[in-house]
């Protein structure tokens, strides 16, 4: 099945023009916005609008950063809540990872950003009902980590 051209069109031209928004005065609540979307199940890069945002505001790198990871890991804590709320519909997807998140219990949650596999950790974490506040905080760590790294990036080039 092939998604229509005008949805592809679409899709990039709003993309490109949240990108225009977040380097704009507005920045930081794009960025806040978008952090939260991207750690629910709705796949696209934070990292790109975080970029954007220290490169037109390079002064607010830090608070860039800071933003980007609290709204991320709530994003993140809202799909630890639909885990949590979907518990009584087992999917393939957890009872693939269940064995692994079970295993390692919320310290698994540290690579809730890494795609493809960090939605499906955190879901389960919730549909396991691991520790929601150890869950909080090792997401924190990780996507706190990432942030910091995609800044030294930037800084760096």
């Amino acid at each position: 099945m092939l998604i229509p051209a005008e949805w592809v069109g679409a899709a990039v031209a709003s993309w490109h023009a949240l990108l225009q928004s977040a380097s704009g005065p507005s920045g930081l609540y794009v960025l806040a916005a978008l952090s939260f979307a991207a750690a629910t199940l709705i796949p696209f890069s934070s990292e790109a609008v975080l970029l954007v945002v220290i490169s037109a505001q390079p002064q607010h790198t830090a608070l860039a950063v800071v933003v980007a990871t609290l709204s991320n890991t709530v994003g993140g804590m809202t799909t630890y809540a639909l885990g949590r709320w979907v518990r009584h519909w087992q999917t393939p997807d957890a009872w693939r990872w269940a064995p692994q998140v079970r295993h390692w219990g919320a310290p698994i949650t540290v690579l809730a950003w890494v795609p493809g596999i960090g939605d499906a950790l955190v879901v389960v974490a919730g549909w396991l009902r691991i520790n929601a506040w150890a869950c909080a905080g090792w997401m924190l760590l990780g996507r706190s980590l990432r942030y910091l790294a995609v800044a030294g990036l930037v800084w760096a080039l």
